[in-house]
């Protein structure tokens, strides 16, 4: 295949499956005259650009002693510096007997990471019908090798090579990352064995960490698998997993995940809903950021086409009809920010601009991963969430540290400064006429401190109140400085705010003011449950009314109709009466 007819199939390709995805509209709705005459337009354009940018070159032996089938081609940037490049190995699938690094998924992709300015090679090696496995782990290993052999006349960074595979390529990717270093593996090194095979980062897209039947011959060599390999180790990985694949089990993927994460191993995991082509050719909205923010974090490489540093899915991405992320911002280190993945579409089918809601954590603590349920499920119905602390990929994998209340704030100009710049994502995607905040036990106080500003339209205090004491900048004092409407929402006498709530909502006098109770979750409420439980529900019908003005709730917080419910009481009061 031709560079030029790869170009034009590769536009095609991503230009077609973005023209339905924005119009979302058939095909036959068109002439074909006329879209075909604009397409090609396109198509030359496109593929020039891309000449004019990255070399292709094709079929390099990177191991002439094992057969001809261990070739690679290689993409090269044209633009920018030629030298210490960080660079990427992609590792093509298909159950290790079949597959090619021709197939056009894996040459796009090696185009794409070019086009970034990233090296790219892109490999085959041999089948289990050329030779049985470990032979394509060797060959993986043996082309790693090479790159670093060549490294100068390639340009690349010996020291910022990545890797990523999709099924058995993920499997072989993985396997780079664990085994590099391993006495276990037992790799005869190949022509380039005076290099070492290690890698700075490995992804997995859909990846076999074992293989679950006892009764292959496959399984009694635990060395071929990353199962093999539970100990903490330097090399960041981050895998791929659909959660209806049938081909490799997520709970298998999981579990090994699970058992890294316990020997120290910090590995990252995106998992969405999907079957096995999830990060080959199915749910890529999500994969391809993740992917992209992961190498360019690790391999030092600064994407302007990503804004955040890192990116995970909680819970499949929420209930909601646009799926949530969550990620690390660039440009605000030490928050969280939670939204959905295509901010775009939730602002033409919400039919505006998405409201925002900063979030402050139980124990002024500088993490929301006990509250990324609810955060998630929220962000899933169209909101943007801004939460105090550096996202964690799991829990308990830092220590926390207490909080200042003037992150709020910080966050609250960060967003209007992000809403008023052209070149955020963010811009024309948020209201900031449309702004709350919330916050949990300590974070409520956290709240209460900034009841002044004026940008916030409403207040939800989560099993919080100052009653007659001082914590967090703020006090009884605080409850003067309220300008918006309130929700306070307890768990009942055995949560330790109850009483502190109570004195609250009887002491205020100017502003709308609701009490909430459900008297069965006590003070850690049920945010950690599926979806954050019933709390996340009231939370997000009040947003829903106060910064959404859906009348639909009004009954539920006004007559107190509490539908759903179960158990719940709610006090209202200095409503204006219809």
């Amino acid at each position: 295949m031709s560079f030029r007819f790869f170009c034009n199939s590769l536009v095609f390709n991503c230009f077609f499956r973005k023209f339905a995805k924005q119009t979302q509209l058939s095909f036959n709705q068109y002439t074909m005259k006329r879209f075909l005459l604009f397409l090609t337009t396109m198509l030359i354009a496109l593929s020039m650009a891309a000449q004019n940018r990255i070399t292709v070159t094709e079929n390099i032996a990177y191991r002439t002693d094992k057969g001809p089938n261990t070739l690679l081609d290689l993409a090269q940037p044209t633009f920018g510096s030629q030298q210490n490049r960080p660079a990427i190995l992609i590792i093509h699938g298909g159950g290790w007997s079949a597959g090619s690094k021709n197939d056009a998924v894996y040459r796009s992709l090696m185009i794409d990471y070019a086009m970034k300015g990233y090296v790219v090679c892109n490999m085959n090696y041999r089948l289990i019908q050329e030779a049985p496995v470990p032979a394509c782990i060797e060959d993986v290993r043996c082309a790693i090798r090479w790159m670093k052999a060549h490294a100068a006349e390639l340009g690349i960074d010996p020291t910022r090579i990545g890797t990523f595979g999709h099924s058995a390529g993920g499997h072989l990717s993985l396997m780079a990352g664990v085994s590099a270093d391993s006495p276990d593996f037992p790799d005869e090194g190949g022509p380039w064995k005076e290099q070492d095979c290690t890698v700075a980062c490995a992804v997995g897209g859909a990846p076999p960490t074992e293989i679950g039947n006892p009764n292959s011959p496959w399984s009694q060599h635990p060395e071929w698998w990353p199962i093999g390999y539970i100990h903490r180790i330097s090399t960041p990985i981050l895998v791929l997993q659909g959660g209806e694949d049938p081909i490799v089990r997520p709970n298998l993927t999981l579990d090994w995940v699970q058992k890294m994460r316990a020997a120290g191993t910090p590995v990252e995991t995106v998992v969405v809903h999907g079957q096995h082509g999830v990060a080959f050719d199915q749910q890529l909205e999500f994969t391809r950021p993740a992917m992209d923010a992961f190498f360019a974090r690790h391999l030092g490489m600064d994407d302007p086409s990503v804004s955040f540093e890192q990116m995970k899915v909680v819970e499949f991405g929420g209930n909601g009809p646009f799926k949530a992320i969550t990620v690390r911002e660039k440009s605000l280190p030490g928050f969280t920010v939670y939204h959905p993945v295509n901010m775009n579409a939730a602002v033409r089918r919400s039919g505006g601009k998405l409201p925002v809601l900063f979030f402050a954590n139980g124990a002024c603590m500088d993490s929301s991963i006990d509250y990324e349920n609810m955060l998630s499920e929220v962000a899933s119905n169209g909101y943007v969430i801004v939460a105090i602390g550096e996202m964690e990929a799991f829990r308990g994998s830092r220590r926390g540290q207490h909080t200042s209340s003037t992150l709020l704030k910080q966050a609250m100009d960060w967003m209007c400064q992000q809403a008023a710049d052209e070149h955020s994502p963010y811009y024309n995607q948020v209201d900031t006429e449309k702004m709350a905040a919330a916050g949990h036990s300590c974070g409520g106080a956290q709240v209460l401190a900034n009841a002044a500003d004026p940008r916030l339209k409403t207040y939800l205090i989560l099993n919080a109140g100052m009653g007659k004491m001082e914590m967090a900048d703020a006090s009884a004092k605080s409850l003067k400085q309220l300008h918006a409407p309130i929700l306070y929402l307890t768990g009942g006498p055995s949560d330790v705010a109850y009483q502190n709530a109570k004195i609250d909502y009887e002491s205020i006098r100017k502003v709308p003011v609701v009490w909430a109770d459900n008297p069965s979750s006590g003070h850690g409420g049920t945010y950690m449950q599926p979806s954050g439980g019933a709390n996340s529900r009231m939370v997000l019908n009040w947003l829903e009314w106060q910064l959404r003005g859906k009348q639909d709730y009004e009954a539920l917080f006004l007559r107190s109709n509490l539908t759903g419910y179960d158990g719940w009481t709610l006090k209202q009061k200095n409503f204006k009466v219809k």
